[in-house]
């Protein structure tokens, strides 16, 4: 089709019909008086009016508006069956729509709005539709009676998430309807218009805004809206059942990384902020002009505008180190989270340990070492807010930072273990020069703006300070817990073991050999190394390292006094509530979770499975030869069967003797079939990529 011929295909415009015949010609005689270059057609779907007024208003005004104007009647089947009713008459008598407008009976349009929705909308065939802000009247809080309500300056689907912000008064191109996305009929009690977005989300569509649509939203004290609201909960949890994918904490994350990034790298000397929620991704690169703007949304409404929550000063060619770091980057930036520390600098140094701790500068780090600054960016505005329009005293100091230390083994960041060799180190990076570039940075927004707004505007969005707490950390984390920002696009694996394992020889080659099958399969892999809390040293040989995408230390409960019973006998509980926490966090970003032997990761597996990923026990007899006895393995395998997908297994005695304990047969799986297994889900899951959304 030629572009001249596109550009001539008409506009449909569907108005549902029912209740409200007082209003009914009014939205009638605007629709059809567009002034727009293209052909329009309307149609008044009556929807089981009781009103015989609706049928009369249609069929006198058909004459004014001879083939523009359509009506059809049809039994009552609620606001989103009268939608479909008049989407599908119109693709029936106009088999080259270019989009439909939906507008209900009590609402009206301006004369120029459909030409400034189809403006919007553009020809980009990712932008399924265009949304207006919500121009109040009525029952109006503005003193002349309008009030105008933003819900989104600019599309970000994770706000669509957390809440609607596109009126169902919005112009959708004829494609998102050709994908199969149409009301669904049993959304009869509210929503259905912010239901119907979510699935042309998960079509691959997304929204943008509409400036200046015209578009008139009549308030009335009863309404549908009115009686969604009361029923919201149940509507809310109803729609994240039925669009499962999208609210899948990897979707969650995948959006956060693109729309809504947690930390901003700074650096320096080239000026360059980088952004991301995962530091093991490719950055967003945008120039200091770019940010500096993005501060000043942020303090002017942060309701509307997302902003880091951290900022991380750091030298370029630490910059580089760090994106060499390996499996213990992601970990180390979940910690400093956790903490949510104002200020922190961070060292590295070698260690024959793994772990972060914190403390002041002089006690656990290098005196005037420090490899990164990150502060809390809720510090950077009290403090530009205290500031003001004036300039930052040239005695500024920075609030009380506290010092992070990462111990780490095989660390490229090559800090050495002496202090007293630090202080020449040619790798040293100052913090009195990080907290300088931190403070030039701070300098370069001020003023800060202030801005008015109309007084008859206000912004109705979900808040995006709230955001992170309500949709993302919900989703992501555990309650009041911080998520883990791991974001790779693939597969993931978390693997149990026990630290004292590694140090028996051939646990070690078949814990090697299982982190490279994984590998093959384009798993990533996150290594849990569960721990003894007062001794924990790695063992000499980490050839293993190079197959592990994350590596996270977790301290186990000491001693043996923690136990259930189950069947009369000790079970042994390793995991403490924390402990249990972290790895429900963890699972959140896995598919497959694979305990080494009886790991005390098993104590996790039932939440874990809660959240859809699927926890299995490798049964290999080199993980059996430590800790506990083979009988009391056995006897916790039992205690956490319900939670077990398989037992991954050969022909041997420790299948044997599980079995005699009473373990399921079914639920024991050949080590090849396995692997098979975990194969074909990889296939699946290329298969159904397109269900995975993401931010374009």
């Amino acid at each position: 089709m030629t572009g001249s011929s596109q550009n001539n295909r008409a506009i449909g415009i569907v108005i549902p019909g029912y209740g409200h015949p007082q209003f009914l010609a009014e939205a009638i005689v605007c629709a059809c008086e567009q002034e727009i270059d293209r052909p329009v057609k309307v149609v008044v779907v009556d929807d089981g009016c009781r009103f015989p007024e609706t049928g009369e208003i249609v069929l006198q005004l058909m004459s004014e508006y001879p083939g523009v104007l359509h009506y059809l009647r049809q039994e009552n089947t609620r606001l989103p069956g009268a939608r479909n009713a008049g989407v599908r008459f119109l693709m029936t008598i106009e088999p080259e729509l270019d989009s439909i407008y939906f507008l209900d009976a009590d609402n009206r349009i301006a004369p120029y709005s459909l030409k400034s929705f189809r403006d919007a909308l553009g020809d980009d065939p990712a932008i399924g539709w265009a949304y207006p802000d919500i121009s109040m009247f009525g029952l109006s809080w503005g003193e002349d009676g309008f009030d105008i309500r933003e819900t989104s300056p600019d599309y970000v689907a994770l706000k669509h998430l957390a809440g609607n912000i596109s009126e169902a008064g919005s112009l959708v191109r004829i494609e998102v309807f050709k994908a199969g996305v149409f009301y669904d009929e049993t959304m009869t009690s509210g929503f259905e218009d912010w239901d119907f977005w979510l699935y042309a989300l998960e079509a691959g569509f997304k929204g943008v805004r509409a400036r200046h649509s015209g578009f008139l939203y009549r308030r009335r004290p009863e309404s549908m809206l009115a009686d969604s609201r009361r029923l919201e909960a149940v509507l809310i949890s109803r729609m994240r059942t039925a669009h499962k994918g999208l609210f899948q904490p990897k979707n969650i994350l995948s959006l956060e990384q693109a729309e809504a990034p947690i930390f901003a790298f700074y650096v320096p000397e080239t000026q360059d902020l980088l952004l991301t929620s995962d530091p093991k991704l490719p950055p967003r690169r945008i120039p200091l002009a770019g940010f500096q703007q993005m501060v000043q949304d942020w303090l002017h409404d942060p309701r509307e505008a997302f902003f880091p929550d951290y900022l991380i000063v750091i030298s370029e060619a630490m910059l580089q180190s760090l994106e060499r770091e390996g499996p213990l980057l992601r970990w180390c930036f979940w910690r400093l989270k956790e903490w949510a520390l104002p200020a922190v600098q961070v060292s590295f140094t070698g260690a024959d340990t793994l772990g972060m701790e914190f403390g002041t500068p002089a006690a656990i780090s290098f005196k005037n070492r420090a490899d990164f600054l990150c502060v809390r960016t809720a510090v950077i505005k009290r403090q530009l807010l205290a500031v003001g329009a004036a300039e930052l005293p040239s005695d500024y100091q920075m609030e009380t930072i506290v010092s992070a230390l990462v111990r780490s083994p095989f660390s490229p960041i090559s800090a050495p273990q002496d202090p007293a060799a630090a202080e020449t180190h040619p790798d040293n990076n100052n913090s009195e020069t990080l907290q300088a570039g931190f403070i030039e940075l701070l300098r370069s927004w001020l003023p800060v703006e202030r801005r008015v707004r109309h007084m008859a505007r206000k912004y109705a969005g979900p808040s995006c300070e709230r955001i992170r707490t309500t949709l993302v950390a919900d989703l992501c984390a555990a309650e009041g817990r911080q998520v883990y920002p791991a974001n790779c696009g693939k597969r993931r694996a978390m693997i149990f073991i026990n630290n004292d394992q590694l140090s028996d020889k051939l646990a070690l080659q078949h814990f090697k050999a299982l982190l490279k099958q994984l590998q093959r399969l384009d798993l990533e892999t996150l290594v849990v190394l569960e721990h003894d809390p007062v001794d924990f040293t790695l063992p000499k040989d980490t050839s293993w390292l190079p197959f592990a995408s994350d590596i996270v230390p977790l301290p186990m409960l000491s001693g043996e006094l923690e136990y259930r019973v189950y069947l009369g006998r000790r079970v042994s509980v390793k995991l403490g509530l924390m402990a249990n926490e972290d790895i429900t966090i963890f699972a959140k970003s896995c598919e497959i979770l694979i305990a080494c032997g009886a790991a005390a990761g098993l104590e996790a597996l039932g939440k874990a499975k809660a959240h859809g990923a699927k926890g299995y026990v490798w049964l290999d007899p080199a993980f059996m030869g430590r800790g506990l006895a083979a009988a009391d393995q056995f006897a916790k395998l039992l205690a956490y069967e319900h939670a077990i997908e398989a037992v991954v297994v050969d022909q041997g005695d420790a299948k044997y003797g599980l079995s005699a304990e009473g373990f399921p047969i079914a639920k024991f799986q050949a080590v090849n079939a396995f692997f098979t297994s975990l194969s074909n889900e990889k296939a699946g899951a290329v298969t159904g990529a397109g269900s995975c959304v993401t931010s374009q």
